[in-house]
C-alpha cells in the first residue's frame, strides 16, 4: 500500500514563493549531484572491501566533503547538507512533505522569517545527529521536520489529505496532529530499534526545533497568535478542567446574584431562556469555527446578529466571520460583524485594514457614502501602497 499527503486545509493568504524556490532548488541540485552521488555509494563499498581484504583505499569522491560529516564536519556542511539527496525517492518523499506543510508555515512567518527558520531548523537537526553518530549524513529531512514541527505548533486542528494506493486510488483526510505524532512515534521506534539505514535522530531534533520554536513566537507575539493554535489548545483546556472543578463545587459562572438580595446569598437564580438560547448559539458557532467550518459558522452568526445585534465573538473569530460573510455577498451583515469589532477591539494593530474593507462595503455596496468616507479618511494616514491607492480611489468616487 502506497499512501502521501497532498495538502491541509489551511488557506493561503499569499503565494509561498520561498518554499517553491526552496523545492526547486532541491530538485536542481540532485539532478546535478545524481552521479556524484552515486559515485559516494561506490566509494562506501569500495572501501569497505578495502578495510576487511587490505586492498588499495579508493580516492574520496569530492561531493563528500558537502555532506554532513560529525566530527569532522565544517561549518558550511550544516547547510549544503540539507540539499543533497541520495535518490529520487528521497528527494520526493522530502519535497512531497516540505509542500504540504510549508507553505502554511511560510504564510504565517512570512519570506524572510521563513527561510531563517528552514535552515536554521537543518542546522539543529545536523547537531542532533552528530551528538550520538558518526555516519555521513544529507538530506532536507532535518529541515523538513523542522518545518512539521513548526506546523504542529501552529495549525494542530487543520486536517491533511491523504491519497493512497492499494488495488485502487483513494483519498481520505485525517487530523495533521494524529498524522505528525505518528512520524514523531515512527522515528523513535524506528530509532530504538536501529531499523534502517536514516538518520532518525536528525528527523526528531527538527522535530523538536520546530515546535519549540513555534510554541516560542507564539508566545513572544512575533508573530500573532490565532484562535487555533496549540497555545489556545492548551489555554482551552485550561479553563475548561478549571470549569469543571468550579462547576463541582456547585459554582454557576454565567449566573449572578442579585446585588443587595439577602435570600440569594450563597446560592445563584437559574439562567433566563433567552440568555441559555444565545449562550448555546455561541457555543455552536464556536464550535463550527473549530472545525473550520466557516461557512456554517457564518451562517450561525448571521442569525444570532438577527435576535441579538449586540453579541460579539472572540476577536479572530469576529473577524473570520466578517470576512466569511463578505466572501459570501452578504454585505449587510458583514457590515454589521466589521463594525462591532471596531467598536470591541479598539487596539487592534491593523484597525485601519478592516476600516478601508468596510469603507468600501459602505461605499460600493450598501450606499452610505458619508459613512464610507468617515473610516476611509481615517484609516489613510496608516495605509501604504495598493491601500491606500485603493482608498483614495474609492474616497474620488463618492465625492
Amino acid at each position: 500500500m502506497i499512501f502521501f499527503p497532498t495538502g491541509t486545509d489551511r488557506r493561503l493568504k499569499h503565494t509561498p514563493w520561498v518554499n517553491y524556490t526552496l523545492i526547486a532548488v532541491n530538485v536542481v541540485v540532485f539532478i546535478l549531484t545524481a552521479n556524484d552521488i552515486a559515485l559516494v555509494h561506490q566509494y562506501f563499498e569500495a572501501l569497505n572491501i578495502a578495510v576487511q581484504t587490505g586492498a588499495v583505499i579508493p580516492n574520496r569522491p569530492d561531493i563528500l566533503y558537502y555532506y554532513l560529516l560529525p566530527g569532522d564536519g565544517r561549518v558550511f556542511q550544516y547547510f549544503s547538507y540539507q540539499f543533497l539527496h541520495s535518490g529520487w525517492m528521497h528527494l520526493v518523499m522530502n519535497m512531497v512533505f516540505l509542500y504540504v506543510f510549508g507553505n502554511a508555515v511560510e504564510d504565517r512567518l512570512g519570506k524572510v522569517g521563513y527561510i531563517l527558520f528552514y535552515l536554521a531548523g537543518g542546522v539543529v537537526a545536523g547537531l542532533g545527529h552528530g551528538l550520538m553518530e558518526t555516519n555521513p549524513v544529507l538530506g532536507a529531512s532535518g529541515s523538513v521536520s523542522a518545518v512539521t514541527g513548526a506546523y504542529l505548533a501552529l495549525f494542530p486542528l487543520s486536517n491533511v489529505t491523504i491519497v493512497y494506493w492499494f488495488i485502487v486510488f483513494g483519498s481520505f483526510e485525517i487530523s495533521s496532529i494524529l498524522l505528525i505524532l505518528f512520524q514523531v512515534a515512527q522515528d523513535v521506534l524506528f530509532q530504538v530499534g536501529n531499523i534502517g539505514n536514516t538518520a532518525y535522530l536528525a528527523h526528531l531534533a527538527g522535530y523538536v526545533c520546530g515546535f519549540t520554536l513555534g510554541l516560542f513566537l507564539l508566545l513572544s507575539r512575533i508573530i500573532p497568535r490565532e484562535p487555533y493554535d496549540m497555545l489556545s489548545l492548551i489555554e482551552h483546556r485550561r479553563r475548561r478542567a478549571q470549569f469543571r472543578k468550579l462547576s463541582e463545587k456547585g459554582y454557576q459562572p454565567w449566573e449572578h446574584n442579585k446585588p443587595g438580595d439577602p435570600s440569594s446569598k450563597g446560592r445563584a437564580p437559574v439562567v433566563t431562556e433567552q440568555e441559555a438560547e444565545t449562550m448555546q448559539a455561541r457555543a455552536a458557532i464556536s464550535a463550527a469555527l473549530a472545525e473550520h467550518q466557516l461557512p456554517k459558522a457564518a451562517g450561525l452568526y448571521a442569525d444570532l446578529l438577527k435576535e441579538h445585534p449586540e453579541q460579539v465573538m472572540g476577536k479572530q473569530q469576529q473577524l473570520d466571520l466578517a470576512n466569511q460573510l463578505m466572501s459570501e455577498g452578504r454585505y449587510a451583515e458583514s457590515a454589521s460583524a466589521y463594525q462591532l469589532f471596531l467598536v470591541t477591539y479598539k487596539n487592534y494593530a491593523d484597525r485601519q485594514q478592516v476600516q478601508l474593507i468596510l469603507g468600501l462595503i459602505f461605499a460600493r455596496y450598501l450606499d452610505q457614502r458619508q459613512r464610507a468616507k468617515e473610516l476611509l479618511t481615517q484609516a489613510a494616514p496608516r495605509l501604504q501602497g495598493d491601500e491606500l491607492a485603493l482608498a483614495k480611489q474609492v474616497l474620488d468616487e463618492i465625492g
